[in-house]
């Protein structure tokens, strides 16, 4: 017996306020019916008139609490009204039954204008509450309290009824008192678990969500690292042994000065593609000047001098990273072929948005040998021009090859891509692009008439 006090105590900390009210309501009502069922024989009687009465009190109370609770409604005025009307009307049963005035006195009268009153304030104040805080069952509630605390009034104008047994209250508040519980605690056909089981997934689905996303942001972490890493590797590894070895070379053998400027360019490569892999978010200008910084070093030592004309256009700015590689690459090619080539002594570079045609005009001419258009498009070109071709044709752009001056010398590039906005997007340089390409042409000056 000892050992189960303490166990009930605890089942009894475990449940929520809602089933603890309720247990409060259960013990009143069943209270109340024990003391009519033990004092019926004694209407008379004062102890038998305080049991029945101020049983019924506390009924009314324990029913008040548990619409206080079901409105979430833990504190406030309305719990000091709550507790007045319990208490404040238990004393004046006490001094009637003391006095034995009789329960139809004076103050029989006033303690039953006491309880409408608290009733209706209490009735009124629940369903007001229960509007902000009871969310989906706020009419439920608002009912449910009218019906009760409505039973309550007419038990309390009609008190004869308590002693016989015969008050609405008590034998309608054990069924309403059920429903309201079983309702507000979700326990009707499953409800509880029907709504503890959605919540749980939605929770399920927010933490995998969240996972995912974690996931993602881990994964381009350890690629960006890698990447980071092997692009310092290579910097610091191959890099520093190709300086070492053009360090090493003789610039008076014409074979090792051909191997150095081999050497060089395997460099160049290098650098270049260590800048890629660190300028990962870098927009086409910021990849071009890059490349002009690696170049310009070797454009000085053979006396090339370079024309940079950039127009920083927000519409070159959302450039995907696969499309910047490419076009770094192609300049990168053209710019080399200068270096190895062209025999030139002045290269323009131009990158701009043509805005008539929605589209990137990437131009680089030279004033050296030159190449004949024909001949690129007629022979079989070299692996450079080759693969320059292949990388506009990956990202849908036209590439054209002809010479900077009227007379056949210098060698001008020009590329046109259309930007991912424009209507039409170029899948290789077909017919349908040469127009365009020729458009641009026209809009552009070549360095020879410049």
């Amino acid at each position: 017996m000892a050992s189960g006090v303490p166990a009930l105590i605890g089942w009894f900390g475990r449940r929520t306020r809602l089933d603890r009210a309720m247990l409060f309501a259960v013990a009143a009502l069943g209270f109340n019916l024990l003391f009519v069922w033990r004092f019926d024989d004694q209407p008379g009687n004062a102890l038998s008139a305080f049991s029945v009465t101020a049983s019924y009190q506390w009924s009314i109370a324990a029913v008040a609490y548990l619409l206080l609770q079901s409105a979430a409604i833990e504190r406030g005025w309305l719990h000091w009204i709550w507790i007045a009307q319990a208490m404040a009307g238990t004393v004046m049963l006490g001094a009637i039954c003391l006095e034995g005035t009789g329960l139809y006195s004076g103050f029989f009268h006033l303690w039953q204008v006491a309880n409408v009153v608290l009733c209706l304030v209490l009735a009124a104040g629940i369903c007001w509450g229960s509007g902000r805080l009871a969310g989906r069952y706020r009419w439920f509630l608002a009912l449910m309290t009218a019906a009760t605390l409505g039973i309550a009034v007419n038990d309390v104008v009609h008190a004869d009824t308590l002693f016989s047994g015969t008050a609405s209250g008590q034998y309608l508040y054990p069924e309403l008192v059920m429903v309201i519980w079983i309702v507000m605690t979700g326990r009707a056909l499953g409800a509880e678990r029907m709504v503890g089981r959605a919540e749980h997934v939605q929770a399920l689905a927010r933490l995998r969500a969240e996972q995912a996303v974690r996931s993602e942001q881990l994964r381009r972490y350890a690629i960006d690292s890698e990447r980071k890493r092997i692009a310092s590797d290579l910097h610091d590894g191959v890099g520093s042994q190709l300086v070492n070895l053009i360090a090493k070379l003789d610039p008076g053998s014409p074979q090792q000065r051909a191997l150095a400027v081999a050497l060089e360019q395997c460099l160049l490569d290098l650098k270049i593609m260590v800048d890629a892999i660190e300028g990962e978010h870098d927009s086409i200008i910021d990849a071009l000047a890059r490349l002009r910084y690696r170049v310009q070093p070797a454009l000085d030592r053979l006396g090339i001098e370079m024309s940079w004309n950039m127009q920083d256009s927000s519409a070159l700015a959302g450039l995907p990273r696969d499309r910047v590689l490419q076009l770094l690459r192609i300049g990168q090619e053209a710019l080399s072929n200068v270096l190895r080539h062209s025999g030139a002594s002045l290269v323009e570079v131009t990158c701009r948005y043509v805005e008539s045609h929605r589209c990137l005009l990437l131009e680089i001419c030279d004033d050296g040998r030159g190449i004949q258009a024909s001949l690129a498009d007629r022979h079989e070109p070299g692996r450079g021009l080759r693969g320059m071709r292949e990388r506009a044709r990956a990202i849908g752009a036209s590439l054209e090859f002809s010479a900077c001056r009227g007379d056949g010398g210098g060698t001008r590039l020009l590329l046109l891509m259309p930007l991912p906005e424009s209507a039409q997007i170029a899948g290789s340089p077909g017919a349908g692009s040469r127009p365009a390409v020729s458009a641009a042409t026209r809009d552009g000056a070549s360095l020879s008439e410049t």
